[in-house]
């Protein structure tokens, strides 16, 4: 369970270990032995593009992506929780689109990197896997928030 709940901060530190490790076993080579590895620069750029990425998915997991909240501070308290939930769709929407076009763009991923000669396939892989993560989180957002609104609900009609 601890995996799959972190599972992009793990893949994540993973490719940025990489790296880091390659770029500085590199650096060490060519500079104090006048050797380079040759597939050090693309296999470098990879891991921190899916870095990146997964990255990009955990922050919207744990929702810490800049935001405008003038509008939700603007509304009345009773109508944040439905905006909100009209936004989570609407991210659910636009992280579906994006999780399909990732996925026809991989299907024409049939060039291969220079010198390892590994194909885009892998590398365009991150696109769906993190769209593919986003729409499942918002999935949760949407979940979170119908709750809070019944919550809400009930306790209105408690008050009255």
């Amino acid at each position: 369970m601890f995996l799959l709940r972190n599972i992009e901060e793990i893949l994540a530190s993973i490719a940025i270990s990489i790296t880091i490790l390659v770029v500085i076993v590199n650096v060490i080579l060519r500079y104090g032995f006048g050797f380079v590895v040759p597939w050090s620069e693309e296999l470098s750029v990879i891991c921190f593009l899916w870095a990146v990425y997964l990255g990009i998915s955990s922050c919207y997991k744990h929702k810490l992506h800049m935001g405008v909240d003038v509008i939700v501070a603007m509304l009345p308290s009773k109508a944040k929780t439905p905006f909100k939930l009209c936004v989570s769709v609407f991210l659910l929407a636009l992280n579906i689109l994006m999780s399909v076009l990732s996925y026809q763009y991989l299907m024409l991923s049939n060039k291969v990197t220079p010198v390892m000669g590994m194909s885009y396939f892998y590398i365009n892989g991150v696109l769906l896997l993190c769209f593919s993560l986003m729409a499942i989180h918002t999935v949760k957002f949407i979940v979170d928030d119908v709750a809070l609104l019944k919550s809400d609900d009930k306790l209105r009609r408690s008050d009255k």
